[in-house]
């Protein structure tokens, strides 16, 4: 649906960027990228926060901040829900819908609503409305995730600004709390579902019952695995073993099994993401931010995620305007680390002068080699967990060109 409202030089020049030292940074090009990772298993949300921020417009200051930081909060609340009633017919995905001829879209990632108390994961309600607001009253067309994906896999064009939602965990504040707005607004998401989450029965999620009542209403169901788990932590078979299971309760208690897949903590390797498009997933998202495009890897998509922290309107609306930065023959290739400190690079598809890229752990040195590639080379071994680079230019269209990556670190 649609919503309207009212030549830098080749160099090889080495440029030090310290993600501890963002604010003493005056540069052109900077990065203002979010790499949320949330999880829940046994009623624990986790967080891991990074993110390097750029000004959006002459408005703000022309500074860049990196922030990193873990939360955990615990939920102990536990109430069996419901017995199930009848699956419904499964959702029909078609790639009709609005048509243009942008070939990129950002999609938007949140967690919970309302839920104050876990403000790594949560978005506050007047946040929220901001946001709804911003997409309704703004030049923006939300759409449907599979019809986004479908219309830039297939070659099809997408109106410029389309923006896709999605929603990781099934908390019980998305059925409560967003799912109205949504609905009052004639906005499609998708809900990425950890299937054993919701068989716990635990109160902060959803209920089959309510899934059921939201895919019945058009609400995209997408696959999050069976526990939650670190997937690359596992044994291949294991992993395996939870999309198996996973796939039939879903087909059990809704009556079809999602075509697209969120990765929890946004964490992968070259056998999970082939084990997850064995198992009949058509594509699947990451935590890394950044637009997505035709030329983006399907199976490792990006998202910008969204918490109380990194809601504020002028980071949600640089975010929603932003471009892809198109890029090739990018080092590391597997999204798990097989050498520490990485060796990252890329190759630019475009001229882009004046690029600045921000890791999230570590001091960097950033080279041009000519007008195409790009590499960067860190001084030490980053920490074990996500590690995130983030790597943005200003487009001669005031729109900021964005392309981040996150790497799982054993």
């Amino acid at each position: 649906m649609k919503f309207k409202a009212k030549g830098q030089k080749p160099s090889s020049e080495s440029v030090l960027v310290d993600s501890r030292s963002m604010l003493r940074s005056m540069v052109f090009g900077m990065s203002f990228a979010v790499g949320l990772t949330f999880g829940a298993g046994q009623g624990i949300a986790q967080s891991d926060m990074s993110e390097p921020q750029p000004a959006a417009d002459t408005a703000l200051t022309g500074a860049a901040n990196a922030e990193a930081g873990a939360e955990a909060s615990v939920e102990t609340k536990i109430n069996k829900m419901a017995p199930k009633t009848e699956p419904s017919a499964a959702p029909v995905a078609v790639m009709d819908g609005p048509t243009g001829d942008a070939t990129s879209s950002v999609i938007f990632m949140y967690h919970r609503f309302g839920e104050d108390q876990y403000p790594s994961t949560n978005i506050k309600l007047d946040q929220f409305k901001a946001h709804v607001k911003e997409l309704t009253d703004g030049n923006y067309t939300v759409m449907d995730v599979p019809k986004i994906v479908a219309a830039l896999e297939t070659g099809g064009g997408l109106p410029d600004r389309a923006i896709g939602i999605t929603i990781d965990d099934a908390y019980r504040s998305v059925y409560q709390e967003a799912w109205p707005i949504f609905r009052a607004n004639d906005m499609p998401f998708t809900v990425f579902v950890s299937s054993q989450q919701v068989d716990d029965g635990y109160s902060n999620y959803m209920t089959w019952d309510m899934l059921r009542e939201m895919a019945k209403a058009g609400v995209t169901i997408g696959g999050h695995s069976q526990n939650h788990s670190h997937l690359p932590d596992l044994d291949i078979e294991a992993v395996k073993a939870e999309l198996a299971h996973s796939a039939a309760r879903f087909k059990e208690e809704l009556g079809f099994v999602p075509e697209i897949f969120a990765y929890p903590y946004g964490e992968a390797n070259a056998d999970v993401i082939a084990a997850v498009k064995e198992a009949g997933y058509k594509a699947a998202f990451g935590q890394q931010s950044g637009a997505m495009s035709n030329e983006s890897d399907f199976m490792y998509l990006p998202r910008f995620a969204l918490n109380e922290h990194y809601g504020a309107m002028d980071r949600f609306t640089l975010a929603a305007n932003s471009l892809p930065l198109r890029v090739s023959d990018i080092t590391p290739g597997d999204y798990t680390l097989t050498r520490n400190p990485p060796a990252f690079g890329f190759t630019l598809k475009e001229p882009t002068p004046n690029i600045a890229c921000y890791p999230s752990d570590g001091q960097a040195t950033m080279s041009r080699l000519g007008d195409e590639r790009v590499e960067i080379r860190l001084d030490g071994p980053v920490a074990s967990g996500r590690w995130r680079i983030n790597c943005t230019a200003m487009g001669a269209e005031q729109r900021w060109h964005w392309f981040g990556m996150l790497y799982t670190v054993p």
